[in-house]
């Protein structure tokens, strides 16, 4: 079971650590490297089970989300309007069958396995993100903090703080569960360490959110935090849940804040990076509800701001062209709602946006669930909804490999029992 989680997590959460090692470290060549670590991942996967035997997953998404896939392979075949990224798409969506089809034949049980495990994983790529920064001599404290490599086009230094932010968010997430809920549905090693780990992968994902300065996910912090707070962990019970050995971590906490506070300054520091991403995202605020007319705009929102103005463009000129779509991958848009009208049409839309009040509603049934890892992907589906709205394309393969996990997870309760279930799928 263990083995099916690791499998599990390389395609999902463990993605920025196998960046790390590629990039940082100079771990296999190009592609390849990633290419072999996933396809372990589908053979850590594998069990005894009959080729027609699995377990029953999320029906009612696996319906819309198999619908809107499935319109979406008619267009890449017949309307593909990017031919130099086939190969690559095609390479990804088998990666997607194959990893939805090994879903289907882990048992149910996995769920005990997971939470400690993301927060192995998301503790150890937080470690790997703060030695990048701190390795690098390039980087500058107040820019955002990435594993960063040498461009193949330029000379300059790139990275992608995205991905770092948005591990930063899953282990601040199942670190506050695992310490505030009950561990009843989870299978953990050792008590006193994966309590200890908890409480400082807290911290250390808090920290890796503000280094990397990711709007979308400050924006899912703030609303996850009153989900918690409301469904899952009163407030008057937070400080009950800390137990007697996690005083000695907190007050070494405290000691070395204070130590920092003196000769690093670091209260102003801190003080200088909420000013600096407060102004950004406000900026990034009124640049987007003014669509560009706001005195001072960002030029990250701007880039959205004139998809859409291109797109009132495009229906003036072709609004038949809407009723049935312009074709797969015609435009990048960087708001995936809105590109899956302009690719797949009204029907393609309908079908994406019910998709996701869908998933809205299982995540919400999934904050009231006694599972940790039932109240982990509730919560963590809102930064991928946030990201329907601010990044990335309807098709690209990290979403369809979270929206796999949500189908196949979401109000799927642990069975008591081990017998398989017959699937027709």
């Amino acid at each position: 079971m263990v083995k099916n989680a690791i499998g599990i997590l390389i395609f999902w959460i463990a993605p920025p650590l196998i960046y790390f090692f590629k990039e940082k470290l100079g771990f296999g060549g190009g592609s390849v490297f990633t290419g072999i670590v996933y396809v372990s991942g589908l053979l850590f996967m594998l069990n005894h089970f009959h080729a027609k035997v699995g377990h029953k997953p999320n029906t009612f998404l696996l319906l819309l989300g198999g619908t809107f896939f499935s319109v979406a392979m008619i267009y890449f075949f017949l309307m593909n309007k990017e031919m130099t990224m086939f190969n690559t798409d095609l390479i990804n969506f088998a990666l997607i069958f194959g990893f939805f089809f090994s879903l289907l034949r882990v048992d149910n049980q996995v769920q005990k396995y997971l939470p400690v495990l993301i927060l192995i994983i998301t503790f150890l790529t937080s470690c790997a993100l703060i030695y990048s920064v701190a390795t690098n001599p390039n980087y500058v404290f107040g820019t955002r903090a990435t594993v960063q490599y040498t461009s193949k086009t330029t000379e300059n230094f790139t990275g992608n703080p995205y991905i770092y932010s948005r591990n930063g968010l899953a282990g601040f997430l199942i670190s506050f569960l695992i310490i505030n809920r009950s561990w009843d549905s989870i299978k953990v090693p050792h008590v006193y360490l994966t309590r200890l780990l908890a409480h400082i992968n807290v911290w250390f994902s808090l920290i890796v959110i503000i280094l990397t300065q990711t709007r979308a996910t400050i924006l899912t912090v703030l609303m996850a935090l009153p989900c918690m707070l409301f469904f899952m962990v009163p407030v008057k019970s937070i400080f009950s849940n800390i137990k007697r050995q996690s005083y000695i971590f907190y007050a070494l906490v405290i000691g070395n804040l204070y130590y920092f506070a003196t000769k690093l300054r670091i209260v102003e520091l801190i003080d200088s990076y909420y000013n600096s991403f407060f102004n950004l995202f406000i900026r990034a605020m009124s640049t987007g509800v003014t669509l560009g007319k706001s005195s001072e705009v960002d030029e990250s929102a701007m880039g959205r701001v004139n998809n859409i103005n291109y797109i009132k463009q495009l229906w003036s000129t072709s609004r038949i062209d809407f009723i049935f779509g312009h074709g797969y991958r015609y435009r990048y848009i960087d708001i995936p709602m809105l590109e899956s009208l302009v690719n797949f049409g009204v029907f393609g839309f309908i079908l994406f946006a019910s998709f996701h009040v869908a998933f809205l509603y299982f995540a919400y049934r999934c904050f009231k669930s006694q599972i940790i890892f039932q109240n982990f992907i509730g919560l963590f589906y809102l930064n991928t909804f946030v990201g329907m709205f601010t990044s990335g394309r309807p098709m690209d393969f990290a979403y369809w490999v979270s929206f796999l996990i949500f189908i196949r997870f979401m109000n799927v309760e642990m069975v008591k029992d081990k017998n398989e279930i017959e699937s027709q799928l």
